[in-house]
């Protein structure tokens, strides 16, 4: 999941800018400027989504860190775990 998210946030960090791209294909001038308020919407909308997932990305690496160490610890507790069965006939 970190590793999906990374790549969303490499995705969209790799995105062009739109404003001032665009802007002479459309000849209307209300047409350009409306397309140009959209762009900075979504350049500024789309900082916000890269840096939650970039967030999100960082959340789901720590989680699976710790999910991986829990289970070492826990495989290690059962190798060192004694059978009760064989544990009374030792005593």
């Amino acid at each position: 999941m970190a590793i999906g998210l990374s790549n969303v946030k490499k995705a969209f960090d790799g995105l062009d800018k739109l404003s001032g791209t665009y802007g002479d294909d459309f000849g209307n001038g209300d047409l350009a400027d409306k397309f140009g308020d959209f762009a900075k919407n979504w350049e500024l909308s789309r900082k916000k989504l890269t840096d939650e997932v970039d967030s999100l990305s960082k959340i789901a690496k720590a989680a699976a860190k710790a999910y991986e160490e829990i289970d070492h610890q826990l495989a290690e507790a059962i190798r060192g775990a004694k059978d009760p069965k064989t544990a009374k006939k030792g005593k």
